[in-house]
Formats: structure tokens, sequence, C-alpha cells
């Protein structure tokens, strides 16, 4: 039942026409010089996103099979434990016919965890590298966290969650962005991807968002 649901959601996933990309995460080495630059560091979206949500908060945009994501996952949850008072937002690209069918899973695991599953599903998919979970690897996950496989593969399938992978696809469409990790500062700011030379260490990155969660 599981490999027909996962046959099934690849065949009816979105076909999408341009190239999405994983983009390497910044390695932590040496300092930079910390002056921030539009168009170089950072763009402003056309279109903001989740503005529903209270300042200040970062977006990630992922695929929990793209190694920067899984990378650039232990320095973001470093600036987690730093700020607090910073929300997260996890919504998973659907570029791809596997992107949504991933996406799929995400979401429907996110809904039923209530919480953020995005640490456990990219250690998952690190640990099936460089293969990409099938059916059956799936449903051992979904067990392993104590969830029953065939309820959260119905979710998977439900409008609710593919009215969240249908404006995943539609905000990074119309925001141009074309690869992940994709951070977006307070739903206006996405840092640029790749980043520049002079972000190289974690402290950089930190000093960048930091300086984009006080613009207004």
């Amino acid at each position: 039942m599981i490999r027909q649901w996962l046959s099934a959601a690849v065949l009816a996933a979105v076909t999408v026409f341009f190239i999405s990309a994983c983009s390497e995460a910044p390695d932590p080495e040496a300092s930079g010089n910390g002056g921030f630059v539009t168009g170089k560091h950072y763009l402003v979206l056309d279109y903001p996103v989740q503005q529903g949500n209270t300042e200040p908060f970062l977006v990630e945009y992922l695929w929990v099979g793209c190694p920067y994501c899984q990378r650039i996952e232990p320095i973001l949850q470093a600036y987690k434990d730093q700020h607090p008072e910073v929300s997260m937002v996890r919504i998973h690209g659907a570029l791809t016919q596997r992107w949504t069918v991933d996406g799929s899973i995400f979401h429907a695991l996110e809904m039923k965890a209530e919480r953020d599953i995005a640490p456990e599903m990219l250690e998952f998919y690190a640990s099936k590298a460089p293969d990409l979970p099938d059916g059956e690897d799936l449903t051992d996950f979904i067990e392993s966290l104590g969830f029953d496989p065939d309820e959260v593969f119905a979710m998977a399938s439900s409008a609710e969650v593919a009215g969240i992978l249908e404006t995943s696809f539609n905000d990074m469409q119309q925001n141009n962005i074309r690869g992940v990790p994709a951070i977006v500062v307070n739903g206006r700011y996405v840092l640029a991807n790749p980043l520049p030379e002079d972000i190289v260490s974690d402290e950089d990155y930190f000093a960048l968002l930091n300086y984009l969660l006080t613009r207004d």
C-alpha cells in the first residue's frame, strides 16, 4: 500500500520546467568583514511570505534530501539556541516531483507531531545518501517516530497538505527562489544563495541574520 502510494504520488506531482538546486552552506572558518549589501548578501522579496507570523521569525525553504540543507541544519539550530525569541517556519519546497512527495510527508508529519520535524527528517534522509528512501524506508521512519504510517500517508494526500505545497511552489516561483536552502528573514529578505565569499563563519552568518531581523 505504501509503495503504491509513493508511486502514485510521484506520477501525480506537479511537473516543473526550471532547474532547482541545493546550494552550499557556509563553512565555519575565519571571520569576514561584516558589511552587508542588498543584492550581494541578500535580496528584498517582491512578494513577502508568511506575513501572518509575528516578528522576529525566519522561514527556511528546504528539501529534506538536499545535502546542503542537511549541512546547514546544525548552524540554524545553533542560532535558534542563541536566539530563542526568533521563531522558525519550515516550508518544504515543491519544485520537482520528488520534492513534492517528500514535502507531503514532511508536512503531514509536522501536523501529526505538532513540532519541528525537520532535524529528524534531515538526519534520516542523510543516513540514506546517496540514495533516497523508498516506501518501506519511509514506513520504518514514521513508525520510529511513534506514528501510524497509514494515517501519515493519508494526511500526506490531503487537500490541506496539497495547499501548503501549492503555496510553497507559488511563493518560490514568483520570488525567483530556485534553490534550497533558502532563508527568508521576517518574510521579506532572502539570503543570497550562494552566499558571498565574505560570509565564512557561523558568526558572519548570525550577524547577517541579526542585521536583517532589525531592518524595517
